[in-house]
């Protein structure tokens, strides 16, 4: 390898990245999300993206276009294959170009340069001791506070081990990275409210974007509908990808006042990491005062198993904001779910079996306390809820506001079924400013649009009282804001009474109202540890 074309591939690789999110700019416009690894690796496809960024009125992106046109194509893909994704990502604290030579090779005052350098990269510019995290954590572990840990690959608690985080920590992912959680391991990762614990991009503020990084696995013994299952992205036959069990008490560890950021990298072609997973985690698992934002597949997915999960926020997600499968039966309360106007499908994505609608366990999980917000002028169709594939639930006191789809699409040819033994529930539906004409949110599904079996929504919910139709939400106009949200409604919901709170030690039967935040509060549970940077 001469060292011509050592610098050819290193400046291809940041072009093709700085090519890749001056498409993502334009995702409202139709352009497809680009996929990084895809341009690396497969010349059509790349030659595909380059023709299709030709169609938009934005020179910096045909400047880039034109760059990578006259690349060979052996500057880009030569190494590609054999390095890591983190050396594809330019690491944005190495300048463009730059090349990697032997320590040994370098004259005496160059080497203190470097060992300057590195000791930055070992302490920050801010003096904050940085620790980079090895790839297995085998052993009891404790993440002290005031120091930074760096995730460089998918980092794997495994043999029944445990990791502490301590309040304050922040963990910084670099692409390709993830912090994974096997079965049997526990995470315990208690922040509060003044000193959260932070899962974010390595990247500068500034530069950091959806899918810097993989994203938080949490994988348990609990019963899935499956009668095996495993995480994606991991090797085929890697026994710390698999999850499920039978125990339903099971515990995965506790997350508390944790905030993720940045999260879902693409691991290949339509597979990404979500921002929090939860494979097969029982009911003694602790998920509560959890932010996911900006991930760039799902917010949070959960896989089957028995966990609860309180106070969440998720905002930003390019793809759903809580997603289920797998025979899920948690609760969820005090959820809120903003869609960005650029990003994202729905708000809930929930399935059962894809090819076995009736696989026991059902899904059912039980939400209430819900406000699920989306921009009603975005040029994506946003729908606030798609139930399909055999999945039950129960949803309660939610509030619905601002999307441009359909409101809630029930799908399957078993609903009646579901509905007439009480499987499937809906009680204190608020939907304001939804559906393609608000007025009618639930349309009827004819022809090749039937996907229910000639089962009316409308009925079933308007009809029936379960969900009504409302002028105003309550909320300010600043909650649809993805800078700076307003979350607290101003007012109650008008002419529509809240449904009665599940009784149970784990619920607050105090929230006697519509959405996650009680109307007027002065001090909302979500204030103090989330954030909502751009990037």
């Amino acid at each position: 390898m001469t060292e011509q074309n050592g610098f050819d591939r290193v400046r291809a690789v940041d072009l093709l990245w700085a090519f890749k999110r001056r498409c993502d700019a334009h995702s409202a416009q139709g352009m497809p999300m680009v996929h990084f690894r895809m341009l690396l690796s497969d010349p059509a496809y790349r030659q595909e993206m380059l023709t299709r960024a030709q169609g938009f009125d934005d020179e910096e992106l045909l400047q880039l276009a034109t760059q990578l046109a006259a690349l060979p194509d052996d500057a880009v893909l030569a190494d590609t294959r054999s390095t890591t994704t983190e050396t594809a990502r330019a690491d944005t604290a190495r300048p463009p170009g730059r090349m990697q030579r032997p320590l040994r090779t370098l004259a005496p005052a160059a080497l203190l340069v470097v060992l300057g350098v590195a000791s930055l990269a070992l302490f920050g510019l801010s003096g904050k001791q940085e620790v980079v995290v090895p790839e297995q954590i085998r052993s009891d572990t404790t993440w002290k506070a005031g120091k930074t840990y760096i995730l460089t690959g998918r980092s794997f608690v495994q043999n029944g081990a445990t990791l502490t985080i301590e309040p304050g920590v922040t963990v910084q992912g670099r692409a390709g990275s993830a912090l994974i959680v096997t079965n049997g391991s526990r995470l315990h990762a208690s922040g509060n409210r003044s000193a959260p614990i932070v899962f974010t991009s390595a990247a500068p503020e500034g530069l950091r974007r959806a899918g810097d990084w993989g994203g938080l696995v949490l994988l348990g013994g609990a019963t899935i509908n499956r009668d095996s299952a495993r995480i994606e992205g991991i090797d085929a036959g890697d026994p710390r990808a698999a999850f499920g069990g039978s125990n339903d008490d099971h515990s995965c560890g506790v997350l508390d006042h944790v905030r993720i950021e940045f999260a879902g990298f693409e691991l290949m072609r339509n597979v990404e990491l979500n921002g929090l997973t939860l494979g097969g985690c029982g009911r003694s698992t602790i998920v509560r005062h959890v932010h996911v934002h900006r991930a760039l597949d799902d917010g949070i997915e959960v896989f089957g198993g028995t966990v609860d999960l309180s106070r969440i926020v998720v905002t930003g997600a390019h793809d759903d904001g809580f997603d289920w499968d797998m025979g899920w039966r948690g609760r969820v309360q005090h959820l809120i779910i903003q869609l960005h106007p650029d990003t994202g499908d729905n708000a809930f994505e929930g399935d059962n079996h894809a090819e076995q609608p009736d696989a026991e366990p059902r899904s059912a999980p039980i939400f209430s306390n819900v406000t699920l917000i989306a921009d009603r002028g975005s040029q994506r169709a946003h729908r606030a809820m798609t139930i399909r594939r055999g999945s039950g639930g129960d949803f309660r006191n939610v509030l619905i506001t601002g999307f441009n789809n359909e409101a809630i699409d029930l799908r399957g040819n078993g609903l009646a079924h579901l509905v007439a033994n009480g499987t499937l529930k809906f009680s204190g539906i608020a939907l304001h400013a939804t559906g393609v004409h608000p007025r009618t949110p639930l349309p009827e599904e004819r022809g090749e649009q039937d996907d229910d079996d000639g089962f009316s929504e409308a009925a079933f919910l308007l009809g029936q009282g379960r969900a009504r139709v409302v002028s105003d939400s309550g909320l300010p106009l600043q909650a649809t804001n993805a800078l700076q949200p307003v979350f607290t409604p101003e007012r109650s919901v008008p002419n529509l009474a809240p449904s009665a709170v599940a009784q149970g030690e784990f619920w607050n039967e105090g929230a006697s109202y519509i959405g996650a935040v009680r109307p007027q509060s002065r001090d909302p549970w979500f204030t103090g540890w989330t954030a909502f940077p751009p990037d």
